[in-house]
């Protein structure tokens, strides 16, 4: 399987945040591929808003960012083809909060594929990518019999014939 384009990674990451619902309501949507590495943004939005006293972001938002964002790497490893990648398992280290009124970017890259599953890192940040708001840690399942290209396919043709 030669590597996909970032060009073509971007198209299926674009098309994949525009069909999750998740992603759609909370206006997540992609930032950058480079290489092997995808990192998406989410606007900052008063009704994501945790504490109105303060303005942040709600840590549950975070941890919606964080999944979509690690969960999105798989579609960047060349390593692997392209399918639904249901999370196994997620672990977040929030380590500070994002200011109020500042979208947030999150990163991720897979560190280790085996038959099943994907390991992948990854961080959410504001200000600087040097200063990250949270890290995490998950893996997600591979299921090859769900092919992400196909499934996307036969989605957009069942909305064009609506």
């Amino acid at each position: 399987m030669p590597p996909r384009s970032d060009r073509e990674k971007e198209r299926l990451i674009e098309q994949m945040c525009a069909f999750i619902p998740h992603c759609v309501l909370q206006g997540i949507r992609l930032e950058k591929v480079c290489g092997e590495e995808v990192t998406l943004r989410l606007p900052y939005r008063p009704e994501l808003i945790g504490n109105p006293d303060t303005g942040v972001i709600h840590s549950g938002v975070i941890t919606v960012l964080l999944d979509q964002t690690l969960g999105t790497a798989g579609i960047c490893c060349d390593r692997v083809e392209t399918n639904i990648t249901p999370t196994l398992d997620l672990r977040i280290d929030h380590l500070g909060v994002a200011a109020a009124g500042r979208d947030i970017l999150a990163c991720a890259k897979v560190y280790k594929v085996t038959r099943r599953v994907l390991f992948v890192e990854g961080f959410a940040y504001c200000e600087s990518a040097l200063q990250p708001i949270a890290r995490a840690t998950g893996s997600w399942v591979q299921m090859p019999e769900l092919n992400l290209d196909e499934l996307l396919r036969t989605s957009q043709a069942g909305v064009q014939q609506q």
